[in-house]
């Protein structure tokens, strides 16, 4: 047996409920949602009023009903109990390994460590094999671990997918309510911007339920697959960010690290440092909130209709970036502190200064543009052109939506279009069903008057 070290890192608590495999009954699992937030709401949503009749108060009331609604939602998806066979799943697929490559670490990534994992997420492993530096390498060493993997044992199917741009190995379970893994060698990358994600999550309780918020809206709303040309859930939790960093709640981790002095960190020569210290972070977090005039920040709800009122209706194309000053990263020093920032008692955002830098000035016309955080001007969105269409309607609709007092558990409602809906779930849909990519864009009934 070939000797191994096997770094299992452990999970991230506050799980999601194991749900049903994605192909079946993510669409049931959404309207179950909506409804369990709708009997949890605490105000009619005839009661909030329309916005443009509303008081301050009025708003404040709403934007305050919002934040419950998204607590609510957050209660309800999140419990420890997929821990358990996560854990077991990255045990397998390390023994499997081991088995037939020396020297491998086994490492999850993905939503797995970040805290946004929801039910029907797949599982990511990096296999780590030392001397595995180019595509025939890593491939040979798939194929050796999805081989074991079939002798193994029978809860899994084995699909290699070796002609993706990131060839992996598909582990898809055999029965319902199982997790799916996608293995992939060598992928350090991608686990180097986990861990990225997975400490802004760490360093602002807020950062967590927005997220898990905006990405199973983006699923609800049929947004949320990059097969299809829309947007990933990387890609969705990068916009947010940025968003937060654009209202000075938080700092660039990157551009700390530099400022800092840290080492490099090279990566396929990406240099991956960002800065770890909880001293630092809150010290740079103090600073903000100054530039802030010392508001400790803005609630949950607040923010989710600034997330949907920047992306919706003031973002005019341009590069979304989470990696800070590009002056800074490239040598130079001092914070950019910038005046003003967070956002108002309605969710409006308090622009306070430029914001993080752009990035490669030869996207900042393009749309929908997420730089992905260690290799500059490489876009992880990829949005088809014919779907920037219907993403922009989605966020102008979830925009409106919010500024009319309407409620969480309806602006979460799925798509009739959705690909993988269950027949029950279909037998629970209001309207005609549209068959997603048919290039028509029908609304659920909760946004008919939006």
């Amino acid at each position: 047996m070939h000797a191994v070290s096997l770094r299992v890192q452990r999970l991230r608590t506050g799980w999601v409920t194991c749900g049903a495999p994605r192909h079946c009954k993510r669409a049931a699992h959404g309207l179950v949602l909506s409804r369990k937030l709708a009997s949890a709401a605490q105000v009619p949503p005839g009661q909030l009023g329309d916005a443009s009749d509303s008081t301050l108060v009025g708003h404040r009331n709403r934007i305050s009903q919002l934040s419950a609604e998204i607590e609510t939602y957050v209660a309800k998806v999140v419990s420890l109990e997929c821990q358990a066979a996560q854990e077991s799943l990255i045990q397998q697929v390390g023994s499997a390994a081991s088995r037939v490559l020396d020297g491998c670490v086994v490492n999850p990534f993905g939503s797995a460590i970040t805290g946004l994992w929801v039910p029907g997420s797949d599982l990511d492993l990096c296999v780590i094999v030392p001397g595995a530096n180019d595509r025939h390498l890593q491939t040979r060493a798939l194929r050796k671990i999805a081989g074991e993997l079939r002798r193994a044992g029978a809860s899994h199917h084995v699909l290699p997918r070796i002609g993706a741009q990131m060839p992996i190995v598909r582990w898809s379970p055999r029965r319902e309510g199982g997790i799916a893994c996608d293995i992939s060698v060598n992928n350090a990358l991608a686990v180097a911007n986990s861990r990225l994600l997975a400490q802004y999550v760490q360093v602002d309780s807020r950062v967590r339920p927005l997220g898990l918020c905006i990405k199973f809206w983006a699923s609800q709303r049929n947004i949320n697959d990059r097969s299809q040309g829309t947007l990933s859930s990387f890609a969705i939790t990068l916009m947010a960010l940025s968003l937060l960093q654009r209202v000075h709640l938080l700092p660039s981790l990157q551009e700390l690290a530099h400022v800092r002095g840290e080492l490099a960190k090279d990566v396929f020569d990406c240099d991956c440092r960002f800065c770890d210290d909880q001293i630092a972070i809150a010290e740079a977090i103090g600073s903000l909130r100054e530039s802030r005039g010392g508001s400790p920040g803005d609630n949950i709800g607040a923010l989710l209709h600034a997330f949907f009122k920047y992306y919706g209706a003031d973002y005019r194309g341009g590069v979304i970036s989470i990696r800070g000053d590009e002056d800074i990263l490239r040598g130079g020093a001092g914070l950019a502190a910038g005046d003003g920032g967070g956002v108002d008692d309605v969710g409006q955002p308090r622009w306070g200064g430029a914001g993080p830098s752009a990035g490669a000035s030869a996207n900042s016309s393009r749309f929908f543009f997420v730089e992905n955080p260690f290799q500059p001007g490489l876009d992880v969105a990829n949005v088809e052109v014919g779907q920037m269409a219907r993403i922009r309607d989605e966020l102008r609709k979830a925009h409106r939506h919010l500024g009319q007092g309407r409620p969480l558990a309806d602006l979460v409602t799925a798509r009739h279009d959705r690909p993988f809906a269950s027949a029950a779930a279909e037998a629970d849909m209001t309207g005609e069903e549209v068959r997603l990519g048919s290039g028509r864009s029908p609304e659920t009934t909760s946004f008919a008057q939006g």
